[in-house]
């Protein structure tokens, strides 16, 4: 049982009353949903609303020179307390959501505050002072140059910027894999449809493409899928649902010797590692700012080359008070009306908390982590890990099954039980199921092996 009983503020809309009454003496709302047709499932949970304000959180402590080791338990331990979590839940789902620091809240909710309470803060929808310092942050975070961004609502927002406003003629090929995000293979059969576009998909299904020995076998799969008709290619950077690191440097690459123009979908590696948007060489790469960057949620990026910006166009495009710079650089992208003052204060005060922390040191510690995950399920009869062993072609995600059990089935047990584990479903073609572990900074050592526990104790039952 929960320890959270009694907490729980149960709305009827939600759940019917039957429901409502078993699952107030469970203390917690939860419904796990399984993805339909072979895309990935989740588990959608309501945690309780708390009825009194939790203890005052610890400073940040202060980096250690060099950095903080990745396996500095107690320094990372003050590092976790900074995230507002209610007791006994462990969060391993920052790959669908990142929990915001103290500090990054704080910011967001003063900004709110700001807006509402002070009249001359009404431009702030359209611009404000601060937005020039948030974007040459962000610049040296990914490694571009400060025109080359434009802010946005999501990587999916992102994605359908950089590719819906790509000059595109009839007949041109634009190309995927089957592996990839299924809402962007979604956008690019509306616009192939559309427009007399031919979409085309590599199938890298087979498991061995998950965890491969050498990254070579995706680059030549993609590269043996181009033809003389494609003029655009969009790839995962991170994989949601194996987390496999796919080879972007190399297969853009080869798309650039043959005049491809190339996106990337970046949603899951901002904020988990070191970025630098010059060495991967691509044309464009959207992320979201909402996951392992920690930033409020309607938050991301599009970073747009240079050299590429005048072949991308406006979806929607409101000019700006300041015309001479809103119409050049990637921020055209963004000229798209009013939005929302304390997500982008939010961005600024995420990108302060990785700054702080140091980005090389939390890359380091995720890839403890996920590797002391990873070894520690490996050793459990009947659990089956999809994470590579290559650091290469792996990260902070890790995915696992566990014998015949039903992923879904797995979520709910780590769920309902205490202390209560968040992870989620996940699904991809070829008929791939299984959970999902997104590690974070919010996450310890003990969480890790309490998860191990929990699953190894699920696998012997």
């Amino acid at each position: 049982m929960s320890d959270n009983e009694g907490k729980s503020k149960i709305d009827p809309r939600i759940q019917g009353p039957e429901q409502s009454l078993e699952l107030s003496r469970r203390g917690f709302i939860g419904s796990v949903i399984a993805g339909a047709a072979g895309v990935a499932g989740a588990s959608s949970l309501l945690s309780p609303v708390q009825d009194a304000e939790a203890a005052p959180l610890p400073d940040l402590p202060e980096k250690p020179t060099g950095g903080a080791a990745a396996d500095d338990e107690p320094y990372w331990e003050k590092v976790a307390a900074q995230f507002m979590l209610r007791d006994n839940v462990i969060y391993m789902n920052s790959g669908t959501r990142g929990l915001s620091p103290m500090s990054v809240h704080k910011a967001q909710v003063q900004a709110i505050e700001a807006v509402n309470s002070d009249p001359n803060m009404c431009w702030s929808t359209y611009s404000f002072a601060g937005m020039d310092e948030i974007r040459e942050k962000m610049a040296v975070y990914i490694g571009s140059e400060v025109e080359e961004i434009a802010f946005t609502n999501s990587t999916t927002d992102g994605m359908g910027l950089g590719f819906m406003g790509l000059e595109m003629n009839r007949g041109d090929e634009i190309l995927t894999t089957n592996y990839d995000y299924g809402w962007v293979k979604n956008m690019m059969a509306f616009r192939a449809k559309r427009d007399g576009l031919e979409f085309k998909m590599v199938d890298i299904s087979d498991p061995s493409f998950r965890t491969p020995d050498d990254p070579q076998k995706v680059v030549d799969a993609v590269a043996a899928g181009i033809t003389p008709k494609t003029r655009f290619l969009t790839i995962c950077h991170i994989n949601y649902t194996d987390g496999f690191v796919m080879p972007v440097k190399e297969i853009c690459e080869i798309a650039r010797d043959r005049g491809i123009i190339t996106l990337i979908d970046g949603a899951q590696p901002p904020g988990m590692m070191k970025m630098d948007m010059m060495d991967l060489g691509c044309d464009m790469y959207a992320g979201a700012g909402h996951k392992y960057m920690l930033a409020a949620q309607h938050t991301g990026f599009l970073f747009v080359r240079n050299d590429m910006v005048d072949r991308v166009h406006p979806l929607v495009y409101t000019g700006s008070m300041n015309p001479e710079w809103a119409i050049t650089g990637a921020r055209k992208l963004e000229q798209r009306g009013s939005s929302s003052y304390s997500d982008r204060v939010s961005i600024g005060a995420a990108l302060d908390f990785h700054n702080k922390l140091g980005v090389e040191a939390i890359e380091a510690r995720l890839r403890y982590l996920s590797q002391r995950l990873s070894q520690g399920l490996k050793a459990i009869d009947g659990v089956t890990v999809y994470a590579s062993d290559d650091p290469r072609m792996s990260c902070a995600l890790v995915s696992f099954s566990v014998k015949d059990l039903d992923p879904s089935f797995i979520v709910g047990r780590l769920w309902y039980r205490s202390p209560n584990i968040y992870i989620r479903t996940v699904g991809a073609a070829g008929g791939f199921r299984g959970v999902r572990a997104t590690l974070h900074v919010m996450d310890t050592a003990d969480h890790v092996d309490t998860l191990i526990d929990r699953i190894e104790r699920l696998a012997q039952a």
